[in-house]
């Protein structure tokens, strides 16, 4: 009986296991917008982000493999050192929150590490969906410049909402002068 309870035990978390790692952590589908980014596990280093010479001013980027260009941008400080970007395209708003970075610095974008963060929404004023990396647990900016004049950096991500929905952001640049 004892063998029968530890059986049913070990077959059910064996179950539990297989059912929760499976949920989102692959998809094997060549159709699916989760894959395209980059693997979270094994980030880019600076001289990995060589998309630089693609990229359009204001702000650009690849939104599940079709190219966007911002039709303007704003660049914003806030009280605590964290630079605000909004590149607008109709009702599709990119907007990154990169706090306290610095030219030559490649920095973190998943789980609000550092307060530094990507976010897309793809019809604001209508039914939209805001995709934030935080939620994706990826993805990373590549400042290659900040000073009193600029700010130019590289960045990519996978944002999801928070019911589930996946986008893929690549290749993306900005340029926008303070």
């Amino acid at each position: 009986m004892k063998n029968l309870f530890y059986s049913i035990l070990l077959f059910a978390g064996v179950c539990f296991a297989a059912a929760s790692c499976s949920k989102g952590a692959y998809n094997a589908s060549t159709d699916s917008n989760a894959n395209g980014g980059v693997n979270p596990l094994t980030p880019l280093t600076a001289s990995q982000f060589d998309w630089i010479g693609s990229g359009k001013d204001p702000m650009s980027a690849n939104i599940n493999g079709v190219g966007w260009t911002a039709g303007s941008a704003t660049w914003a400080l806030d009280t605590v050192g964290g630079n605000i970007i909004i590149g607008h395209l109709g009702g599709q708003v990119m907007n990154l929150y990169l706090n306290q970075v610095y030219g030559g610095g490649v920095y973190s974008m998943s789980y609000h590490d550092y307060l530094t963060s990507g976010t897309w929404s793809d019809s604001v004023g209508g039914a939209y969906y805001s995709y934030a990396s935080y939620y994706g647990n990826s993805g990373e900016v590549y400042i290659t410049h900040n000073d009193s004049s600029y700010i130019q950096g590289l960045f990519y991500f996978k944002g999801i909402t928070s019911s589930g929905q996946i986008v893929s952001i690549t290749d993306g640049y900005f340029k926008l002068n303070k």
